[in-house]
């Protein structure tokens, strides 16, 4: 399947023109490879880019759906040096999402993937799991601004167990996790996927996505019953063969599989039901 990618907006100021032939460099390499991802191309493009803050980047993710991005936040050099971010996994994920089915986006800061999949499949419905208090107001105003009924933003860690977790207090929001040790923190709830689907009724989950900074395996641990039950699609962020190996080994007696494919880049996996293990 293929979505439209968002256009990218680059505004003036110091180093506008280089992160322009950038983003024109990336559209080419997007169009020239059918979205699949070349990790060199990547980290040439990101050399041609400043080495500091990017000028204003503003990404149009769908008609009416406007998101500012943070000009020192990985986010935005992500995005520029690919043409738009994780594009091959939304993708994935749209493919995934029905009229009607929910997608659970896990870990959704400002809210790239829910917007995404909120606009492109308004039929079907977003929660989109956010701890951090200003990410999650963030998430919040995007969310308003776009007008998409079709989200609900949940203000919580998603984990095994409910009760709380001290998080790191970050400049950049993508590299928030949970803190290990002394430095800033911040306390934030946590709730488990099976518990806010057990108080909505269980509805259909039809994909879910869980980039938490390492945490990815209690989330699903927290989310047993919804995979079971569901078999939604899973998107999974496993940066290296330990992060894969641990995922896996949650997920293979539950009947799931790594599915390999192209467009990803190579700290994503992507997980489907292959029956009973």
């Amino acid at each position: 399947m293929t979505l439209p990618r968002p256009r990218l907006e680059v505004g003036p100021g110091s180093g506008s023109l280089r992160t322009r032939a950038a983003l024109g460099l990336a559209g080419c390499h997007a169009r020239l490879t059918g979205g699949r991802v070349h990790v060199p191309v990547l980290k040439v493009l990101d050399r041609l880019l400043p080495g500091g803050p990017l000028p204003r980047v503003r990404a149009r993710l769908a008609p009416g759906v406007d998101v500012d991005l943070d000009p020192a936040g990985a986010l935005a050099r992500a995005s520029v040096i690919a043409a738009g971010y994780e594009h091959g996994e939304v993708e994935a994920l749209a493919e995934a999402l029905r009229p009607g089915g929910l997608f659970l986006d896990v870990g959704a800061n400002i809210g790239w993937f829910t917007l995404m999949l909120a606009a492109h499949r308004p039929s079907a419905r977003v929660w989109a799991f956010e701890p951090l208090p200003a990410t999650a107001d963030r998430l919040a105003a995007n969310v308003r601004r776009a007008g998409r009924d079709n989200v609900r933003v949940v203000r919580a860690a998603a984990g095994r167990a409910t009760g709380t977790v001290p998080f790191t207090s970050t400049v950049d929001s993508a590299f928030a996790h949970r803190a290990e040790g002394a430095g800033p923190s911040v306390v934030c709830p946590v709730t488990t996927v099976d518990d806010e689907w057990d108080r909505a009724g269980q509805p259909r989950v039809d994909a879910v996505k869980v980039d938490v900074e390492g945490a990815e395996p209690d989330v699903l641990r927290g989310a047993e019953r919804v995979l079971r039950r569901d078999h939604p699609v899973l998107l999974v962020e496993t940066p290296g063969a330990g992060a894969v190996s641990a995922v896996e080994a949650v997920l293979a007696p539950w009947g799931y599989r790594r599915r390999p494919r192209a467009s990803l880049l190579p700290y994503n996996s992507l997980f489907g039901f292959a029956g009973t293990a």
